[in-house]
């Protein structure tokens, strides 16, 4: 093939996504955006020597979403400190099962929230019925515990966007936000800087996790991997600097977008840990 003709054809590729872009954005990000494991993800495991439960909650819309439950016996005459967590745009809840193994090594109890279609959650992906899902996880966790600042919500990626707007919305202990790009229309920019800049502005105020962070009055800790590969480090210091409580920077050196938690170690979960004992009133650990 000629090289002008396959030129052209790579720039008519190009003008026909664009205009994919432009006129139907929403949907298109949104097929990119979601990227569920689908089907049961099996019986929770037994983490740190505790027996996950597998619960059912009903959304305020009517679905069904499924939970892993993994709730610590404290040593004092009240419940400890509980973890709301949301995970990124792929797989499931069985694929973070090392993060709630790591908090439970810090005495947090955790809630390991699935999406509506991921896993075996019933209904369709979308941003505003993941809020839904998240506002079913925080009416659990709260009847729990029985004080909403023993809740610390954790979202990392796009589960940070979730965390975020329903920590705008409630009043937790803490908000923990991991891996944060400042909105889906900045990330596509990012992502994808040769098309348009227009292209993207439909997608303004979409996962915005910078301005429900700009909403956030309870102490704020964002993680960022110091090597980023997918959400730039600048970003994540956007979404720090926006919160309007106490806040803490935690950039681990060497981590990329994904191995945070491995890179960052045992130091990554007591820093999380630390944060929510002294968030809820117990203090740091000796």
């Amino acid at each position: 093939m000629p090289a002008s003709r396959f030129g052209f054809q790579v720039f008519l590729s190009l003008v026909l996504l664009g205009g994919a872009l432009m006129v139907f954005s929403p949907s298109v990000a949104e097929f990119l955006l979601f990227q569920p494991s689908r089907g049961d993800p099996g019986v929770p495991p037994v983490l740190q020597g505790v027996a996950g439960r597998n619960i059912v909650l009903t959304t305020a819309d009517g679905i069904d979403i499924h939970a892993w439950w993994y709730e610590v016996e404290g040593d004092g005459p009240g419940p400890v400190p509980s973890v709301l967590f949301f995970h990124g745009n792929a797989g499931d809840i069985s694929h973070r099962t090392p993060i709630a193994e790591g908090l439970l090594r810090e005495g947090l109890s955790v809630l390991l929230l699935e999406y509506r279609g991921y896993g075996g959650s019933g209904g369709k992906p979308s941003e505003k019925g993941f809020f839904q899902d998240a506002l079913a996880g925080w009416t659990f966790l709260l009847e729990q515990e029985g004080d909403p600042a023993r809740i610390v919500i954790f979202g990392r990626s796009m589960g940070a966007a979730v965390a975020a707007r329903l920590a705008a919305n409630q009043a937790p202990g803490g908000l923990v936000l991991e891996s944060a790009f400042t909105s889906l229309k900045a990330i596509g920019r990012s992502v994808y800087p040769f098309l348009p800049a227009f292209l993207f502005s439909r997608l303004e105020g979409r996962f915005a996790t910078r301005d429900w962070a700009g909403r956030v009055d309870a102490p704020l800790l964002v993680i960022h991997g110091a090597e980023d590969e997918l959400v730039p480090l600048a970003m994540g210091r956007e979404v720090l600097d926006a919160g309007r409580g106490p806040k803490e920077w935690l950039a681990v050196p060497r981590a990329g977008h994904n191995d945070v938690f491995w890179v960052g170690g045992s130091e990554y979960f007591r820093r999380i840990g630390d944060f929510a004992r002294e968030n809820e009133g117990g203090g740091p650990r000796d």
